[in-house]
């Protein structure tokens, strides 16, 4: 069935803007506002009824109730899948990014930390009102958005479709994991991404909920010049948290950044977002798998960008598995841009860069001394095992063409993707699946997780021989 996108405008066209995976037919029509004139030249219904954390607004047409969120939650709050609700400006959950004091749970003036859980049904959607409109989860509190295949959350802007950006800001989750700017016995206030107070700890396996079959759409609203909002930014987000069948879509800035932090994350769709699809630094160390990202032709940025900042140790230094990155063939861009002493190693991994063959396209330029000598160092710090890039060229920040990555590719041939994103290219498939235990013992340096990662015996983000990727029926209809 298409999901199509409750609107609060007066006109929008006839065809509804759903999901991918639906057969012909089967689709709900989008819905309209219509009764009385709201004065401002559309139509709206009858009063909303609202839970007291709420504001009523008009109604939708057919009835659905509109309520539009507080600036602030501190208390447990569940949001309903029958309710359309609306965001205006930013919407704080807890008091977890005032300035903390030496001791999580204890703010600087001795307060305490508010344990709030916003929970969010399955097929909830949220719009967000034209601006600065952002939630933030912050320390001590959670979000727990468990949608599901058949009925996804999502967050958006509250126009017709799906198709602009930069019209609302996005998600921040903010928890007490590692930051490699914080030092043991001293207080841990990292400023958060778009202004909204203070993230970091020291407790890897922080919890900040739950993020299963969550969409994000349109965000990255400038609030500041040349400072844009992610559409899902994770500040100091432990690996307590689930993030698992995720979209992020029409960003303005990038898709997903991770500011330190440990959290994991399996079935990660980006598509079209306008600066990096990933983006992480600032000692962050943990495990993707299944990551699909798909940048607009000319309009992203690198498809990745990453460094470490902040002190040296700890290094950023995740693990990536089972990744498909297509970019946007620029040839003034690299795939992959690593730098600032980050680290690091992908697995499995696609590299598409090469849009116009022959154009001198870079597969990865290694930018800065200190990321090239942890490509170079033995055992490497930086490296990518099993990989495909259709781009032969490496180079350094000074444009020159060395390769520092001590592994090569299995192929510098176009990996053929199909309408799945599955790579048909034969290097891509029957390959020999990786231990990640044993590659760990083999490499002091390596994070990967061997009871998160799956062992594939193919590169890429999908499994040629599945009946179904595992990103059809859920993400965004048209975005793949």
């Amino acid at each position: 069935m298409k999901f199509s996108k409750l609107l609060l405008v007066s006109t929008v066209a006839a065809a509804a803007v759903g999901l991918h995976g639906c057969t012909e037919g089967d689709e709900t029509s989008i819905v309209v506002e219509g009764g009385t004139s709201n004065g401002g030249g559309g139509t709206v219904g009858g009063p909303s009824t609202c839970p007291s954390f709420a504001s009523a607004r008009p109604q939708l047409a057919d009835g659905t109730n509109v309520c539009q969120l507080p600036s602030t939650i501190t208390a447990d709050t569940t949001l309903t899948a029958d309710t359309l609700w609306r965001i205006d400006g930013r919407v704080t959950v807890g008091n977890g990014n005032l300035e903390m004091s030496t001791t999580e749970g204890t703010l600087a003036n001795g307060a305490a930390v508010i344990d709030a859980t916003l929970t969010i049904e399955a097929g909830t959607q949220i719009v967000a009102a034209p601006g600065f409109s952002n939630i933030v989860i912050t320390r001590g509190s959670k979000i727990e958005a468990n949608g599901t295949a058949s009925a996804p959350i999502i967050m958006s802007s509250e126009d017709d479709g799906f198709d602009g950006n930069q019209e609302w800001g996005g998600l921040i989750l903010q928890g007490y994991g590692n930051h490699n700017t914080c030092t043991a016995g001293a207080a841990c206030n990292v400023d958060s991404e778009g202004e909204s107070g203070f993230a970091g700890g020291f407790t890897p396996d922080d919890d900040s909920g739950t993020l299963r079959y969550v969409i994000v759409a349109e965000g990255g609203y400038e609030f500041a010049v040349g400072n844009e909002i992610n559409g899902i930014s994770f500040v100091g987000v432990g690996s307590g948290t689930t993030v698992e069948y995720i979209q992020v879509h029409g960003n303005f800035d990038d898709g997903v950044e991770f500011y330190g932090g440990s959290v994991n994350a399996k079935y990660v769709v980006l598509t079209d977002n306008g600066d990096e699809s990933l983006d992480w630094d600032e000692g962050y160390v943990g495990n993707i798998q299944y990551l699909l990202a798909v940048q607009a032709a000319d309009e992203g940025d690198y498809c990745v960008e990453a460094d470490t900042e902040g002190a040296a140790s700890p290094l950023s230094i995740p693990t990536i598995a089972n990744a498909t990155f297509v970019c946007d063939g620029d040839p003034e861009d690299a795939g992959f841009r690593l730098k600032a002493g980050t680290g690091g190693f992908f697995h499995h991994t696609i590299i598409d860069v090469d849009a116009t063959p022959g154009t001198p396209d870079v597969c990865i330029e290694v930018e800065g001394m200190a990321a090239q000598q942890n490509a170079t160092a033995n055992p490497p710090a930086l490296d990518i095992n099993q990989f495909i890039c259709d781009a032969a060229t490496f180079e350094t920040d000074a444009n020159a063409q060395t390769n520092n990555i001590q592994t090569a590719p299995v192929s510098t041939d176009d990996p053929a993707l199909n309408a799945r994103y599955a790579a048909t290219l034969a290097a891509a498939n029957n390959v020999t699946p990786t231990d990640y235990a044993a590659y760990n013992a083999g490499n002091s340096n390596s994070t990967a997780i061997p009871s998160f990662l799956d062992q594939t015996d193919y590169i890429g983000a999908v499994d040629p021989d599945a009946a179904t990727a595992w990103w059809e029926g859920w993400t965004l209809d048209g975005t793949l």
